[in-house]
């Protein structure tokens, strides 16, 4: 029996502009996002729904860029011949969990769109919230030059943005020092500052540097020390004084439950990539609230659908604050639909996630009905 379902998985090389590139401790400096793109067709129902994942993003996922595509490929195939939405999702739930979490969270991310569309609901709506018109975010400061690092931050204020991250230990605890205190004698006493070292510093290092950066008023600490080191990272929050972040070193159920364990000494950032998809995401924010665990709903740097199902996800959560900047000022995003302003996010009031495409800037990789 020929399914109703056809998959296409597409590709796309997203840019910011010069000067704007992604530059981090754990990711060096990045020159373009991969992007695979998921359209999953009900041709019963006349309805697609869509995903995007970002790929190289093995820094944080622990799998190869190369292996993403191919991945959601083979989990997809194990979903080809369903015949309902009841049998389609049965057989992403059995399959899924052969597969890494990138490329299921790529699939179930096109599910969530696509049922939610079915329902005639927003895709928060789907996920247990309500659709809001705007999430507040805060924006981020990379690595680069101090002219880059002015412009920047130029353009976040000119948009509202009242809450800046800065990424550090890439050079000197000196150019730290240099770019928070320029960061902070721009913005004002009142202005939220936070820094994030992704990872870059032993223990020592990390207690050092956070007591030099502290006198620059920041409000927390992101992932201070090296992903996985646990002991570490409970003693800067313990001894630190100030609000530590876990990120990188969030990965798998076991650490979910290790930040729980915790008693809100640590806080953690939310990510699909991590987590496995939309509703994935979700069900780890509400056990962190059944925990007094405070979390920023973020994403990776990635196109506007990628990002607008993490908006999404942040209005079925209650999350200190939004991380969800991903998609400003890609030149060549070929997702339409989301905007920033007033230092907020938002998203189309409409079923599913609110997110077209442009065909025209996507590569075929493989379609399930050649």
């Amino acid at each position: 029996m020929l399914s109703p379902y056809r998959f296409r998985v597409y590709e796309a090389f997203l840019a910011y502009p010069v000067g704007q590139e992604i530059h981090t401790a754990a990711s060096g400096r990045v020159a373009a996002l991969h992007e695979v793109f998921l359209a999953i067709e009900d041709r019963s129902a006349d309805l697609t729904g869509l995903g995007e994942v970002r790929a190289n993003i093995e820094f944080i996922t622990g799998t190869p860029e190369a292996d993403v595509a191919p991945s959601a490929i083979g989990l997809l195939k194990e979903m080809a011949r369903a015949a309902s939405p009841t049998d389609l999702a049965a057989r992403f739930a059995d399959a899924s969990q052969r597969f890494p979490r990138i490329a299921r969270a790529l699939v179930e991310n096109a599910l969530v769109d696509l049922e939610a569309k079915r329902k005639g609901v927003t895709a928060a709506e789907y996920l247990g919230g309500a659709w809001r018109a705007g999430v507040p975010c805060n924006q981020c400061v990379f690595w680069g030059s101090d002219a880059d690092m002015r412009d920047n931050l130029e353009l976040y204020l000119a948009l509202g943005f009242r809450k800046i991250k800065l990424r550090v230990g890439i050079g000197s605890i000196e150019d730290d020092e240099r770019r928070l205190s320029w960061i902070r004698g721009r913005c004002g006493a009142d202005f939220a500052l936070a820094v994030d070292a992704n990872g870059a510093w032993a223990v020592d290092d990390a207690l050092q540097n956070i007591e030099r950066l502290r006198r620059y008023g920041i409000t927390y600490v992101e992932q201070p020390t090296h992903k996985g080191d646990w002991p570490a990272l409970e003693r800067v929050a313990r001894d630190s004084g100030i609000d530590v972040m876990i990120d990188e070193g969030l990965q798998t159920d076991e650490d979910v439950a290790r930040v729980c364990a915790n008693g809100g000494r640590i806080s953690a950032h939310l990510k699909i990539a991590k987590a496995g998809g939309a509703a994935a995401v979700v069900a780890i924010g509400r056990a962190f609230d059944r925990h007094g665990v405070s979390y920023v709903m973020g994403q990776m740097n990635e196109g506007a659908l990628a990002t607008a199902i993490a908006v999404h996800a942040g209005m079925a959560l209650e999350p200190r604050l939004g991380e969800l900047y991903g998609a400003l000022g890609i030149v060549n995003d070929p997702g339409t639909g989301v905007t920033y302003r007033d230092g907020a996010v938002s998203v189309p009031d409409q079923a599913g996630v609110g997110v077209s495409l442009r065909p025209d800037i996507l590569a075929l990789l493989w379609d399930s009905a050649a």
